[in-house]
């Protein structure tokens, strides 16, 4: 798993390289969900087709899965499928307006406002946009347990935001300003359901990601500034350039690939961290005695696997230290140049 995870998410990387926001009530621990929402009478039901642009796009979501794509035609298209009969009050509805601040704007609710109990219903909804160049979107999706995908969407981005508790998140994007994704997880949940699974061929400008108890697995070309942390579950980052990066994770291991870096922030309570760096990276590394909350951390050890490293007192220097890399461990830490492979 150590370097496997490094070499597998650099290798993905190098061969692709040739979310108006709502707010939500959401309990994932139990079957009666609130879904009171205002303005309930300006909203439509059921699947819808017409013509028009999204500048903006909210989702409100329960159980099963949520899917934004685009197609060749000028239309947006809702979809939604479900495990059992439904009726008006279950199906989903939807509100398209123009909002002067924010464009067009769609938003997406689970069902009808007002609805407590679904029982085991789950529903799968898919929303396609028209695929326009000069189309730039903001993607908000909220939702308590549920699969969240944008794999293929080709507009452009502006911000992707998901939200989510005790769910699997899958997004594959071409390039963003802004990507947030956030969730509250719990380890009962099944392992399968519980990862936050991210990939951008082009240029993420600001990342954040933060979980708990799901494994984030995070890969970019370049990333401008981000943070990524986890809990209770391991964090795996790959990127081929990054401006300034925070890694942060308890308990469980982090590894992760920089080719390219300008400062590097990374903070583990007790687990294991491995950083693999270019071959010619050029950084000076400081082992924190405090981390971010003051407390005291102690390394049970530190390896630089690198010719020309020096080592005086907390800093090992490779190279001319042009670049800076801190850390803050109470468990292994290792940074390792990159061993490319046939």
């Amino acid at each position: 798993m150590k370097k496997r995870c490094s070499a597998l998410l650099l290798a993905w990387l190098l061969c692709s390289l040739s979310l108006l926001s709502g707010c939500g009530l959401f309990d994932a621990l139990s079957d009666k969900v609130p879904t009171t929402y205002p303005n309930a009478e300006k909203y439509t039901v059921g699947n819808a087709e017409f013509d028009g642009k999204v500048d903006s796009l909210s989702i409100w979501w329960i159980y099963g899965s949520v899917t934004v794509k685009t197609h060749k035609e000028s239309t947006v298209k809702i979809e939604e499928t479900a495990n059992r009969a439904l009726d008006d009050t279950l199906r989903l509805h939807w509100r398209y307006f123009n909002a002067s601040d924010y464009g067009d704007v769609l938003y997406v609710r689970y069902s009808a406002s007002g609805n407590f109990d679904y029982g085991d219903l789950q529903k799968d909804i898919t929303v396609y946009l028209p695929e326009q160049d000069g189309m730039d979107i903001t993607l908000t999706v909220e939702a308590a347990s549920v699969d969240v995908d944008v794999s293929t969407f080709e507009n452009t981005l502006d911000e992707l935001t998901v939200i989510t508790n005790s769910g699997k998140v899958t997004a594959r994007i071409d390039s963003a300003d802004e990507v947030r994704i956030s969730g509250q997880n719990d380890e009962d949940v099944p392992e399968q359901m519980r990862e936050f699974f991210l990939r951008a061929n082009g240029t993420v400008q600001n990342l954040g990601v933060s979980s708990s108890y799901a494994k984030v697995d995070v890969a970019a070309s370049s990333v401008r500034s981000g943070e990524v942390g986890s809990v209770f579950a391991d964090l795996c980052f790959s990127a081929e350039k990054v401006g300034e990066l925070k890694l942060y994770n308890s308990r469980n291991d982090i590894y992760a690939t920089v080719l390219s870096f300008n400062a590097l922030e990374i903070e583990n309570f007790e687990g294991e961290c491995e950083l693999t760096l270019s071959p010619d990276a050029s950084f000076v590394l400081t082992v924190k005695e405090k981390d971010r909350f003051k407390h005291p951390t102690v390394p049970t050890s530190v390896t630089v696997n690198f010719a020309d490293a020096t080592h005086s007192g907390a800093q090992y220097t490779v190279g001319s230290g042009e670049n800076a890399i801190s850390v803050a461990t109470a468990g292994a830490f290792s940074v390792l140049p990159l061993v490319q492979t046939d």
